[in-house]
């Protein structure tokens, strides 16, 4: 009789009912996941076995499995909220300490810190270190510390940290500044014109460097202008004078009277001339010269003592903030001073300069040469001490500057200090790591969530509250972080909606309807069949 085939028929489909129940109740759970009612059909077995007439016995639900595709992802205002967009599950622990697995996103912070969802459960996954390093060995509950972010010091080379940089352009152009002078030595009367081979050598002794015998050629020159130019050619060819990089310039008053000027400035600026053995060069050049000294000492309150200056803001110990000013002086050719002032004091307090940046024909930095354990063009400050902090010297990089022939322009000024931050808020980048903003504009990760993934996602046991647990039929987990081998990435501010389809949900539930109508039909038409056997005569 198919009594039993409509029954299993009726009961298949009423079960086939609840599936879609539960399926469109939940189509706006976040992180819900569909199931599909499956069906096998069933046999009655005899001891002889099967037969070719063999007549089923109706339909039974084989399984009703979970569909782990991917749902809508859809923007939230809440940072902590967070969508998967991919494989995985997130791992949560409960308040016993047991593992369960979600898609659920929906997360918030605690009392404690602790990042939870809407039961409590804390989310797992891998925290940082000492340094500051997120440590993969062992999954914790991720917990986001309130507490301030320590200031940094400015840090300077010889302590292990990383250099000021300065990357700059100073204009090989530019002229000495105002405010400084250069040395020369003036003669008292008119020069003669004519050199005779017994009178033509001198020495020469510029900014400290002496020259060796200077030759001037012997003729008779027709002006002042012609022996000056003549004079000046012959200094400067001067081996000594040229690995040294000084020279002259040497030019004749409307008088006849010559001036040998230095072609640097400041207070390191001189000049002096003298007669080889009992040669009378000088005296019949310049008769009784008179020397002056360069001069025009450094002075940050006075601009015609240098060419241009920048500033940036540096960090003590205790992180506050003091203003480093550089100021650059061309004192010669492809010369300049740079010196130091922080908070307007100068470094050092003698005045003097931070150190000398020489740069060859081409632009490129030739110096302060490399003194270890600080390379080319690397210089250590002078010692200071801010109010109530430990005493610090800064290491300035110029390697990024150069000399052409462009306006000044600085490039860029970095330094690695800054003061202590309060925690502004935070967010999750796509490989789940937690960075916390604060308010002295640092960042720093707070830790990182991890992901799971099963080689059977469809043998977990559901549990409610959209979490499942593993099983023996899902196998174990495979833990990693988010985009690693399968695992999806993550998604801050964003929910992954129910992967519920609720258009054809509604159509599966009108095709279950009339499934379970033909089958109360089946049973119908079997008690027809009866009544009409019990009604024979």
């Amino acid at each position: 009789m198919s009594f039993q085939q409509g029954l299993s028929g009726l009961n298949s489909s009423a079960k086939h009912l609840d599936v879609i129940g539960n399926n469109v109740a939940n189509a706006s759970t976040v992180g819900f996941k569909q199931s599909q009612a499956q069906f096998a059909d069933m046999f009655a077995v005899s001891l002889a076995g099967g037969s070719a007439v063999q007549i089923g016995t109706g339909t039974k639900v084989a399984a009703v499995a979970q569909q782990f595709t991917q749902g809508n992802i859809t923007n939230t205002n809440n940072s902590m909220d967070t969508a998967i967009s991919g494989q995985g599950f997130f791992r949560m622990i409960d308040q016993n300490g047991a593992i369960l697995y979600s898609r659920n996103g929906q997360f918030q912070v605690d009392k404690s810190g602790y990042i939870v969802n809407n039961q409590g459960h804390q989310v797992s996954g891998y925290l940082p270190n000492a340094a500051g390093v997120i440590s993969t060995a062992q999954p914790a509950p991720l917990q986001i510390s309130a507490a301030d972010l320590v200031p940094k010091q400015t840090s300077n080379l010889a302590a292990g940290g990383v250099p000021v940089g300065v990357g700059l352009n100073l204009d090989s152009r530019a002229a000495f500044p105002t405010g400084l002078t250069q040395a020369n030595v003036v003669g008292s009367a008119a020069a003669g014109l004519t050199i005779a081979a017994t009178t033509n050598e001198m020495t020469v002794t510029v900014d400290g460097t002496s020259s060796g015998t200077v030759t001037i050629p012997s003729a008779v020159y027709a002006t002042a202008d012609a022996l000056a130019s003549a004079m000046q050619t012959a200094v400067n060819a001067d081996a000594a004078l040229l690995a040294a990089g000084k020279s002259v310039t040497v030019s004749a008053g409307a008088t006849g009277i010559l001036t040998m000027t230095s072609n640097s400035a400041g207070p390191a600026s001189t000049i002096a001339v003298a007669n080889v053995g009992a040669d009378t060069t000088i005296a019949n050049l310049f008769v009784v010269p008179a020397t002056t000294p360069g001069g025009g000492a450094f002075n940050p309150l006075d601009p015609t003592t240098y060419n241009n200056s920048t500033s940036l803001t540096v960090y003590d110990s205790l992180g506050a903030s003091h203003v480093a000013s550089l100021y650059f002086q061309k004192t010669a050719a492809n010369t300049w001073n740079s010196y130091l002032t922080v908070d307007g004091a100068m470094l050092p307090a003698a005045g003097t300069a931070l150190t000398t940046l020489t740069f060859d024909t081409l632009g490129q930095l030739t110096g302060p040469a490399a003194v270890p354990p600080l390379s080319l063009g690397q210089v250590a400050s002078s010692s200071f001490t801010p109010t109530g902090a430990a005493a610090q010297t800064l290491t300035f990089d110029f390697t990024q500057s150069s000399q052409y022939g462009g306006n000044f322009g600085v490039n860029s000024l970095t330094q690695d200090g800054y003061t202590s931050g309060r925690l502004n808020g935070f967010s999750t980048s796509s490989d789940g790591t937690i960075l916390g903003r604060y308010s002295n504009g640092q960042s720093r990760a707070m830790g990182q969530m991890l992901l799971a993934n099963f080689t059977n996602p469809q043998g977990m046991q559901p549990v409610g509250n959209n979490e499942w647990v593993e099983t023996s039929n899902s196998g174990g987990p495979l833990v990693g972080v988010p985009g690693s081998a399968s695992l999806g990435l993550l998604q801050s501010s964003a929910v992954e909606d129910s992967n519920v389809d609720l258009t054809a949900e509604l159509v599966n539930m009108i095709t279950a309807q009339r499934v379970y109508q033909a089958n109360a039909q089946t049973i119908k038409t079997q008690d027809q069949v009866l009544q009409t056997l019990v009604n024979l005569r």
